[in-house]
């Protein structure tokens, strides 16, 4: 059959159905025009009830601190137990540190520390007991599944410097997350001062939080876009993995300046962004802020190395310049500058840039345990012949009055306050400081002076309750070293001009030789 008559044929026969489907229509229609009345059961389901004492259900759970495993019993449970007797593992499982825990419902046991991916066999004692009395009668066992760690994917570090020589990159820690999608923008020079201030930390941040003008700048506003990329992270299921991007081989990010990371994993449509920002640069900064001088240092981050003229410069919170300066041959400048928290300083060396905000610490010390006496604007260095007085004897004392440099300081009066072992005020009197901002002390120790740790205390001011500094004198009863000394000599008599031969036997009254002692 040629082309043309097939056409016409199934032309024909699309005509026939097409009237038959009409035909049906129209033997469905409603000539009331009124819906159906609404139908359908709904199906009732009830959860069966466990009424005996039993363990429901053993499960992984994963919180910040790591995976755990966790058992749900169907009755709190005494919190006074032994549960690492009650309940344990016929394997090695966990840590030294892992022990069971209950929740504060009494309901869930917890272990912590647990490797994931490894099944386990526990054995539940018949003896652990219920809150009602009730226990479980009989031993029970159970295979336990610890689970895969969940996904996750970060920058290792909030905010980086990634020396300009010999850098590996900028690093990325993960857990079962096989690839990453990374965008990098580069923080316009004029917006610094801004971005500092509204983006002091790297971290996690939502969709709506970098596009959003509420409160602060979009990051749009702020940078532009200037490389995109997909990374191959690896590394084995459930390892902790660090790989290093590496943006020392990427021409788009080789430009000085700052740039802020979005890191997303692959597949992962929750909307939120790891994220940090890094300088690539071979110049490490380090300052030291006073009243109204701001003392810089450069170095290279390679080797050390003082670094020479080093190009600084102060942003304002608006971008602009507001002072200028260089390091000399040694890599320090001293500026007549104040500090501002909505400032940033720039340092800049041929292709290197480096980047410090006035508005955050260089080192973070709450992880430090940081205690002592406030920070003040001078120190007094104080000292004495010995530390140890018995009553009766004169104490005297020496100090100097610095500055944070150990300069000398312009005269004041120093407040001297002397306390008994038992916190009482023995003396308190004030001193003027001499020559070079010399101070000197003395004291008569009464006979009857109470015996222990004395402490001496300089103030400035008498009213104020902290000490800027202080030293402590032991005042005790003791008795200097006594020693027992026979010199005998094998010359029974001596003739004019003969040397007299001696020879010293010497021993302390507690009974130990005295040796080491010099003898003329």
């Amino acid at each position: 059959m040629s082309g043309p008559a097939r056409r016409k044929r199934w032309g024909w026969a699309a005509a026939v159905l097409a009237g038959g489907l009409l035909l049906g229509l129209a033997g469905c229609r409603n000539d009331s025009g009124q819906l159906p009345k609404a139908s359908g059961e709904a199906i009732a389901t009830q959860a069966e009830q466990v009424k005996d004492f039993t363990l429901l259900r053993a499960y992984p759970d994963q919180k910040n601190d790591g995976l755990s495993l966790a058992l749900e019993f169907s009755r709190p449970l005494v919190g006074t137990q032994d549960f690492d007797t009650l309940v344990r593992f016929e394997e090695k499982v966990g840590t030294d540190d892992s022990s069971w825990t209950l929740s504060d419902d009494g309901l869930t046991l917890r272990y912590p520390f647990v490797e994931a991916g490894k099944e386990f066999s526990l054995v539940v004692s018949p003896d652990l007991l219920a809150a009602d009395g009730s226990r479980l009668g009989k031993e029970l066992k159970q295979k336990v599944f610890s689970g895969e760690l969940k996904p996750v994917a970060g920058f290792a570090s909030q905010g980086s410097v990634l020396p300009a020589k010999d850098s590996r990159g900028l690093p990325v820690v993960s857990v079962n997350v096989p690839e990453v999608d990374v965008e990098f923008l580069r923080v316009r020079e004029k917006d610094l001062p801004t971005f500092f201030s509204q983006y002091q930390r790297g971290g996690r941040r939502g969709s709506w939080e970098l596009s959003s003008d509420y409160e602060r700048s979009p990051i749009n506003a702020l940078a532009e876009p200037v490389y995109v990329n997909r990374f191959i992270l690896g590394g084995k299921q459930n390892e902790r993995v660090l790989t290093y991007l590496p943006t020392q081989d990427i021409k788009e990010l080789q430009e000085p300046g700052l740039y802020f990371a979005l890191l997303k994993r692959t597949g992962d449509y929750e909307g939120e962004f790891d994220t940090a920002f890094f300088s690539v640069s071979d110049i490490g900064l380090h300052t030291r802020a006073y009243k109204d001088k701001l003392f810089v240092h450069t170095a290279g981050l390679k080797d050390g190395a003082p670094l020479k003229n080093v190009e600084l410069r102060v942003l304002d919170g608006k971008g602009e310049v507001v002072l200028k300066g260089s390091t000399d041959g040694n890599g320090n400048a001293l500026l007549n500058y104040t500090l501002d928290a909505t400032h940033v300083l720039v340092a800049s060396s041929g292709r290197d840039t480096s980047f410090l905000p006035f508005n955050q610490p260089a080192l973070d010390l709450s992880e430090f345990a940081v205690a002592g006496r406030d920070n003040a604007w001078f120190d007094v260095y104080a000292w004495s012949g010995r530390d140890l007085y018995r009553p009766g004897e004169t104490v005297r004392l020496s100090a100097l009055l610095r500055d944070n440099d150990g300069k000398p300081v312009k005269s004041q009066p120093v407040f001297l306050r002397l306390k008994q072992p038992d916190g009482k005020t023995f003396r308190e009197t004030r001193l003027q400081p001499g020559e070079q901002g010399y101070i000197a002390f003395e004291q008569v120790i009464p006979a009857e002076a109470p015996t222990g740790r004395w402490q001496v205390e300089f103030r400035t001011d008498p009213a104020s309750k902290e000490a800027i500094q202080g030293m402590t004198l032991r005042i005790e009863e003791f008795l200097p070293e006594r020693m027992k000394l026979d010199l005998d000599s094998p010359q029974k008599t001596l003739k004019p001009g003969e040397d007299l031969r001696l020879q010293a036997d010497g021993a302390y009254l507690y009974g130990a030789p005295a040796d080491g002692n010099r003898f003329r």
